[in-house]
């Protein structure tokens, strides 16, 4: 439920509850004290009964307001007021009669009253009215006729209302202190219930703010209903999930810098420290030959080649990690980009003894949309890493180009070592080596492959490794068919 309808129910229980129970705590008071409800009813005008059958005293004063318009004179009869004896008895009522100003008939219980006590003729109904006469309160009926002689005559009913109105100034204190008590009560209720299913979820959400302010970013929130606070504690767990996986990636990230620059360090420092060596070797005079002078240059030489590399590919890698480095793209055939590449590599591979092998199907069409340039970087980097640890007296490349009904796929495949199936998963990360000693033949930058998988993330593709020790490795590249916007 909604804290709104929550809110709107609270106002009408606040309203209704305590008239209900106020309600409930008086007819259970005028039950003890006066015995019957029904007595109170009686004592009552007619208008404020609880229903609209004939009560037997209205009944009975029916009967005489016929008798004093058909026959008056009998009416003023002490002795046809004293046979209604026996119907006030059941009524418990008394009866007085005044003619003339002057009482002529009083039932017992009306003898102290005086005539002066009495209400004048014509100012009270045939209804109750209650009125103090002499020292009690009495609810009267009045009935006012014109005798045969023509004087004025009237009939009092009279009914002792002195236990209402005792009750009335009695506890009429009381009975406004009782509802004064239900409603503290019942609001004091109603309000800790509905503060408690307002209050206590916020209580949870700030003590879960707390601890995400001092770090915390563990502890689940538990989110129960559907109202307004469950939804904000629902994109509060939402909110602390997606700091947790921040927090998780900006210490990945913070390892993999730390991780970068002990590379670098390493890389940058080993041929460093050989060109140093064989630098000092010449100004000691260890090459003392022009022949060992000649392979000193030639060692300096290429270890600054190998530097300039490293230090490019470092370059690479950083503008593309920053997304920096500029694609142009174009749409053209990749199976004659291919072509066109293995012819390129031709030379070299028949120079190291390794077979290389083309396959495609020539009757399609393998239009891609890519930037030329750096895709021949994702091509050589594998290849290279190919050849790099390549094991074999006659090894072997395979390039296979296929499609399926939504992407294009150059697979490039070596008949190598193989990589271990945990080092499987991280041959895409920057500077991982599956093999590890980081010699001068095997070692490399480590940024190769990690550079391919970013320049393919560019594209819209990505790439994909299998491998088994000793037979060999093939990586996938993957383009989707529908190309990559520029």
């Amino acid at each position: 439920m909604s804290i709104r309808y929550r809110l709107i129910l609270s106002y009408i229980a606040m309203i209704f509850v305590p008239i209900i129970l106020f309600l409930v705590a008086s007819l259970l008071m005028v039950t003890l004290f006066i015995g019957d409800i029904r007595e109170v009813s009686q004592l009552l005008p007619a208008n404020h009964q609880y229903h609209k059958i004939v009560q037997p005293d209205q009944q009975f004063l029916t009967e005489l307001k016929e008798k004093s318009i058909m026959d008056p004179n009998t009416l003023v009869q002490p002795t046809y007021l004293d046979s209604l004896s026996g119907r006030l008895d059941e009524l418990e009522t008394s009866m007085i009669l005044r003619k003339n100003e002057e009482i002529v008939y009083s039932s017992e219980e009306t003898k102290d009253i005086q005539t002066e006590h009495l209400p004048a003729f014509g100012s009270l109904s045939t209804n109750n009215n209650i009125e103090k006469l002499g020292s009690d309160m009495y609810s009267i009926k009045q009935l006012d006729f014109i005798s045969s002689d023509g004087r004025k005559a009237s009939i009092f009913l009279l009914k002792d209302a002195s236990p209402v109105v005792e009750f009335t100034r009695t506890f009429f204190p009381i009975m406004f202190a009782m509802l004064i008590l239900i409603l503290i009560f019942t609001n004091g209720l109603l309000t800790y219930y509905v503060s408690k299913s307002i209050i206590k979820p916020i209580n949870h959400l700030k003590k879960a703010a707390e601890k995400i302010g001092n770090g915390h970013l563990d502890d689940a929130l538990v989110v129960k209903g559907k109202d307004e606070i469950s939804q904000l504690t629902r994109s509060f767990e939402d909110m602390r999930r997606q700091l947790k996986h921040s927090t998780e990636i900006q210490k990945q990230y913070e390892h993999n810098r730390k991780e970068l620059i002990a590379h670098i360090s390493h890389d940058l420092k080993t041929p460093i420290t050989t060109i140093k060596g064989y630098v000092e070797g010449i100004r000691d005079g260890v090459a003392n030959s022009a022949e060992k002078q000649e392979r000193y240059l030639q060692t300096i030489y290429q270890k600054s080649v190998d530097l300039d590399h490293l230090i490019d590919e470092l370059f690479l890698y950083s503008k593309l990690d920053l997304k920096k480095l500029p694609f142009h793209f174009i749409k053209f055939d990749i199976k004659n980009y291919l072509i066109d590449f293995v012819e390129e590599l031709t030379f070299e591979f028949e120079n190291r003894n390794i077979k290389l092998d083309f396959s495609y199907d020539e009757k399609k069409l393998y239009e891609i949309e890519a930037d030329p340039e750096k895709l021949k970087r994702v091509f050589s980097n594998i290849i290279e890493n190919s050849l790099k640890y390549m094991d074999k007296v006659a090894g072997e490349v395979r390039i296979t180009l296929t499609s399926t009904a939504h992407e294009f796929i150059v697979s490039i495949s070596d008949n190598g070592p193989g990589i271990a199936k945990e080092s499987l998963p991280n041959v895409f990360e920057q500077f991982y080596r599956a093999e590890q000693s980081r010699n001068i033949q095997t070692g490399g930058s480590g940024l190769g492959l990690s550079i391919a998988r970013m320049i393919m993330e560019e594209h819209g593709g990505y790439l994909r490794a299998e491998s088994e020790l000793g037979k060999g490795t093939t990586i996938h590249i993957i383009f989707p068919k529908e190309g990559v916007q520029a």
